[in-house]
């Protein structure tokens, strides 16, 4: 057993969410409190009814998620937030979320998790502008644009492909999620090419204009790794027992 207040501490300490200006009224940290105690953890990407449901189940008492219940306008718990609320204040289940600070973090983050995955290693970065993180530019080691698709799809089945760029992949941007929208807005850069989970039509033009390769692998599939490492990361602090919430989502 551990305390929740010890957890959130822990996760603070590691995650550092102060140091990010997020998406409007995204709150990183606890979000629903529970009766103080944790003897099991679960994690799923979203806060949804099936991730909670899951949670339930499983028999936790704290999910962690990366796409939380509040953002940028008021929740009326009415319909389905009710039913997330009622459940998880019913089964005494807390909830905390981290967004932007588990993106970017460099050791456990969705992003540094990818590169790790694909056997990159960073070489630079690229400021993501209003947001304050830094997304990471990694050696692609002049592997042939075939080679690093295959690659690629062997970890993100969905892969959409846009290859406008090189006949190789020197210098690759990372930014998961729905980077690519942050991405389409920067005014070129030092890499010929992109990986993100989900972009804006206007991608389409960024890629083609800028003679890049852009690879769109998917919201969900490029976000299940941080929260996953984060929910390990307290399982192997506090000696708890630990559950993977997931789903098939083809966004």
């Amino acid at each position: 057993m551990a305390h929740l207040r010890d957890i959130v501490r822990f996760c603070t300490d590691l995650l550092q969410p102060e140091q990010f200006s997020d998406y409007p009224d995204a709150h990183n940290g606890l979000q629903v409190q529970n009766d103080g105690t944790v003897r099991k953890i679960a994690a799923a990407v979203d806060g949804n009814l099936a991730a909670i449901r899951g949670a339930v189940a499983a028999g936790a008492d704290l999910l962690f998620v990366h796409h939380g219940l509040f953002w940028g306008k008021p929740l009326p718990l009415v319909g389905r937030n009710f039913e997330k609320v009622r459940l998880l204040l019913e089964n005494n289940l807390a909830l905390y979320s981290s967004h932007l600070p588990l993106d970017s973090h460099p050791r456990i983050g969705n992003n540094s998790s990818i590169l790790a995955r694909l056997g990159l290693v960073r070489c630079g970065t690229v400021d993501s502008g209003a947001h304050n993180f830094q997304m990471p530019i990694a050696d692609g080691g002049g592997l042939g644009r075939d080679a690093f698709r295959r690659t690629l799809q062997g970890l993100f089945p969905r892969t959409i492909a846009l290859e406008y760029g090189p006949g190789e992949v020197g210098r690759l941007l990372v930014c998961s999620g729905g980077g690519g929208g942050i991405i389409a807005n920067l005014d070129g850069g030092d890499f010929d090419s992109v990986l993100t989970g989900e972009a804006p039509r206007h991608f389409f033009d960024f890629a083609l204009e800028n003679g890049i390769n852009a690879y769109i692998c998917g919201h969900y599939a490029t976000e299940t790794f941080g929260v996953e490492n984060l929910a390990r990361a307290v399982a192997a602090e506090f000696s708890l027992p630990f559950q993977w919430i997931g789903e098939d989502c083809p966004l």
